[in-house]
């Protein structure tokens, strides 16, 4: 029972916020579905070029620049995180 001061807990479906160390970003690479002027496109290749990155999408031949596209971005870490070893030596 709770007292007229005491307020309740928040509830457990309240996503916690991101901690300082995670970034978002769109992440580009051959095989990912984006949206290009209104259209689903999957990306073919990508470059750097003179700073700039450039993405090539299957059947054009010209490159997008990734502000033209829409894509959901990706949840990176600044932590490190070493894989286990998988091989044997």
């Amino acid at each position: 029972m709770l007292l007229a001061s005491q307020e309740a807990p928040p509830p457990a479906t309240v996503p916690a916020p991101l901690r300082s160390g995670f970034f978002q970003m769109p992440l580009f690479r051959p095989g990912t579905e984006v949206t290009a002027n209104g259209r689903r496109e999957i990306v073919s290749h990508v470059i750097l070029r003179r700073r700039e990155l450039m993405v090539y999408l299957q059947g054009h031949e010209d490159p997008f620049r990734p502000d033209r596209l829409d894509l959901a971005p990706s949840l990176f870490t600044t932590e490190r995180r070493p894989e286990p070893l998988t091989a044997f030596l």
